[in-house]
């Protein structure tokens, strides 16, 4: 029984019927996809926290080039422009870091979903270890 605060269980049916489709153990699909998929969330979080200095610095340089670029519209693009700016910034550097760290922290728990040994009778609930 589950804990009244804690999330509902994710269904990996969806998982499971893909994995039916691909000539692979099961047991085995299904462990890697779900490895891959919290591989990448946690990459992509990694990525985009490391990347943070030099976000901010792109921010930074977007909001006073947005500023430069608002003058003319006054006096609404004075606010405008520099959160427009600094919104592009982050996102020049952000963007392209979080989908490389989601690309190797992908790449990292499908290896760990391949090696992670897979109980004999082959059913898994995404951990690796045999349901109940």
């Amino acid at each position: 029984m589950d804990a009244p605060d804690a999330p509902p269980a994710v269904d990996q049916q969806p998982i499971q019927e893909f994995c039916e489709r691909v000539p692979v153990d099961p047991g085995r699909c299904t462990a890697t996809a779900v490895d891959a998929g919290v591989g990448a969330a946690i990459g992509a979080g990694i990525a985009a926290g490391v990347s943070a200095p030099v976000a901010i610095a792109a921010a930074m340089a977007g909001a006073a080039a947005g500023f430069v670029v608002g003058i003319p519209f006054m006096p609404t693009g004075l606010v405008v422009g520099p959160i427009l700016g600094a919104a592009v910034g982050v996102a020049v550097v952000a963007g392209p870091a979080a989908v490389l760290g989601g690309a190797l922290g992908a790449s990292l728990g499908a290896i760990v979903g391949i090696t992670t040994p897979v109980p004999q009778d082959g059913r898994t609930d995404g951990s690796g270890a045999p349901t109940t």
